[in-house]
Formats: C-alpha cells, sequence, structure tokens
C-alpha cells in the first residue's frame, strides 16, 4: 500500500484538531478560535520566512506549519495569553523544526518543543486551568477562577469526581484538546485508518499505560480506571499526535517496542512521580531512542536489498 503524501497527513490532521477545536469552543467560546488563528497565522508566517531564508519553495511548508501549531494550542489550557501562544508556535518551528532535522530528518516534535517552551518560561500559566467550563472573554482574563489540572486529583489519589456526562462532553480543568472521549477515540481511529497516525505506536503505548492503571487498581473500578487513564495527562492527544506521528515514529516491530515503552514510561512518570504533562515531556526526552530505532530499520530494509544485488 502506498504511503500517504505529507500534505495528506498534514490535512487530516489539521481536521481532526478542527473537530477537537469545535468541541472545545462550545465549552470556552470564540476564544478557542481566535486562538487557534494566532497560533495557525504565526507558524505559517514563521515557517514562510525561514523558508525564504533558505531559498526554498513556500507550498510544502505551511500545511506542516499549520499543524505544528495548532497541536501545540490542543496542549494548553483555553487561558493561556496571546502572547505566549506567539512566542511558543515561533519557538516550535525556528527551533523544533527548522533547527532539528527539518522535516526531511525529523529529530523531536516541534509541538513538543513549542510546550516545553511555554513551560519553562511560565509554568503557573501553562498548568492552570479554568476552574469551570464556561464562556471566557477574549482578551480580559483577571476575573476567571483558575484551578489546578484535574490530572493532578487522579494521579495522586487515582480517582475523581466525574459524571457520565463528563465523561462524554470532557471534563473541567484539563488543556483544550482533551474533551469528550468518544470525540478522541473516533478522531484516533480515523487518523490510525487513514495513517496519518501509527497504530504500530498508538495501540501499544495505550495498552501499556491502561493496563498498569488497572494493575495498580487492583482491577477495581475498571472503566473509572480506563476513563481516567486516557482522558487525564494529555495521554491521548500526546500519544496521537506527536509519539504516533508518521513522519517520526519507527515504523512496525520498532514502532511497537517505542510505544510500549512510552506507555509504561507515562505511567511511571504520572502515577508514581506525579508529573501530569509527562506524556508531551517524553516526547522529547525519547527522541535519541526513536532516532536510534529509526535507523535500527532502516539497516534491516538496506541489508536485504544489498544481498539482492550481490546475488545478482
Amino acid at each position: 500500500m502506498q504511503k500517504p503524501s505529507p500534505n495528506r497527513i498534514a490535512f487530516d490532521k489539521i481536521a481532526a484538531i478542527c473537530a477537537i477545536l469545535a468541541a472545545a469552543s462550545f465549552d470556552y467560546g470564540f476564544r478557542i478560535w481566535m486562538l487557534a488563528g494566532i497560533a495557525s497565522a504565526v507558524s505559517v508566517l514563521t515557517a514562510c520566512l525561514c523558508q525564504l531564508l533558505k531559498k526554498k519553495p513556500l507550498a510544502d511548508c505551511i500545511p506542516d506549519a499549520l499543524c505544528i501549531g495548532l497541536i501545540l494550542l490542543l496542549m494548553l489550557p483555553a487561558t493561556i495569553s496571546i502572547s505566549m501562544v506567539i512566542m511558543s508556535c515561533i519557538f516550535a518551528i525556528i527551533i523544533g523544526r527548522v533547527m532539528f532535522g527539518g522535516k526531511e530528518n525529523p529529530v523531536i516534535p516541534p509541538a513538543a518543543v513549542g510546550y516545553c517552551f511555554c513551560l519553562l518560561n511560565n509554568r503557573a500559566q501553562t498548568v492552570s486551568f479554568p476552574a469551570e467550563k464556561e464562556i471566557l472573554p477574549l482578551f480580559q482574563l483577571g476575573g476567571i477562577e483558575m484551578a489546578d489540572g484535574v490530572s493532578s486529583l487522579w494521579n495522586r489519589g487515582g480517582k475523581f469526581t466525574m459524571s457520565v456526562s463528563e465523561w462524554l462532553t470532557g471534563l473541567p480543568c484539563q488543556p483544550i484538546g482533551t474533551g469528550s472521549i468518544v470525540l478522541l477515540t473516533a478522531v484516533a481511529v480515523v487518523l490510525i485508518l487513514r495513517r496519518a497516525a501509527s497504530g504500530w505506536v498508538v495501540i501499544p503505548a495505550l495498552a501499556a499505560h491502561i493496563t498498569s492503571s488497572l494493575l495498580i487498581s487492583n482491577l477495581q473500578h475498571p472503566v473509572s480506571a480506563f476513563m481516567g487513564s486516557v482522558l487525564t495527562n494529555q495521554l491521548l492527544i500526546a500519544f496521537l499526535f506527536l509519539h504516533a506521528d508518521p513522519e517520526y515514529a519507527p515504523p512496525t516491530l520498532a514502532g511497537i517496542a517505542y510505544g510500549f515503552a512510552v506507555g509504561f514510561a507515562s505511567f511511571f512518570a504520572t502515577r508514581v512521580l506525579f508529573i501530569y504533562d509527562a506524556p508531551v515531556l517524553l516526547a522529547v526526552l525519547f527522541s535519541p531512542f526513536v532516532i536510534w530505532l529509526r535507523r535500527m530499520m532502516m539497516f534491516e530494509d538496506a541489508e536485504p536489498s544489498a544481498e539482492r544485488g550481490t546475488a545478482a
């Protein structure tokens, strides 16, 4: 089966992200679309400027830059400042994309690099969320009640109060991209089937993380353990859009090994070390392991070809 083109993968991701943003805008209002527009515009302009400086064509960088800006936004709270969105998107494109390998040889998911920049510059703003779902003003957010994310409660206690409707519509005190379990699951299935996300990575990673959550709770309340694992810690967003990025993820058996490794590592980091955004940070920390796996697979693929050439 022919591998989908990078532009088709990018447009599939953009369509999926727009569906997630639409759900978030229902909870928080037009501010979500304003931030999405800013993230998209800044990312595209930065990428185009870099292409002009390198004297390369602009067309190929636009869908990719759109994806980077929107994925970064999914991992941030709805109350994130406009200035922080702008700076993080610029950093993600210049450092995460242009300086670390470009599209031809990606080293680190650029959106994860942008998130790390945001976290290091203003941690309080990055990990604080609106206490309740409400329509937010576009600019003046001083009167909004803020709270720690629900992920912290889950990681430390293994439980939190949530209703069935919240499972379906999304929990409060979460990043923009963490919403309805139904919507996120549908997005994951569609992206995997269209090969815009690597199922070799996503499925083992989720299996490792969810199984570990079930075991640590002694198999009690399995539905709650499953929902808590998937809906907290930016887990599904990070696995789907960062670790399983087709241009980044190792293929086939190497992808399965990577998926299990990052799944168990994310469980340990979130439930033992209480690092709520560990699935995102692991996309940066595991990049040397990914590069090694990709090179190993390239070497194995090249070796039979060389043997066939020698025999001929």
